[in-house]
């Protein structure tokens, strides 16, 4: 049997970038080395004792990095 050694064809994710956005702004970013865990449309989050909710949420590459960012409303 023979075995290949596989090369990648892109790079290894170094780290994960969170980014929460309420319009234009970019109310909270955080760099982390592991994924965070998953939010989907309708979830509900607190960041700084507020509550907001995910209204839509986009994944991106960027250089050995892999982004996601999230539309929130704040919850009245």
């Amino acid at each position: 049997m023979i075995f290949k050694k596989h090369e990648p064809e892109f790079s290894p994710i170094d780290f994960f970038i969170t980014r929460f956005f309420i319009g234009d702004k970019c109310l909270f970013e955080q760099e982390t080395k592991v994924s965070l865990p998953t939010l989907i449309t309708g979830d509900a989050i607190d960041i700084f004792d507020e509550s907001y909710l995910i209204e839509s949420r986009e994944f991106a590459f960027n250089e050995g990095a892999f982004i996601t960012v999230y539309r929130i409303k704040k919850v009245n």
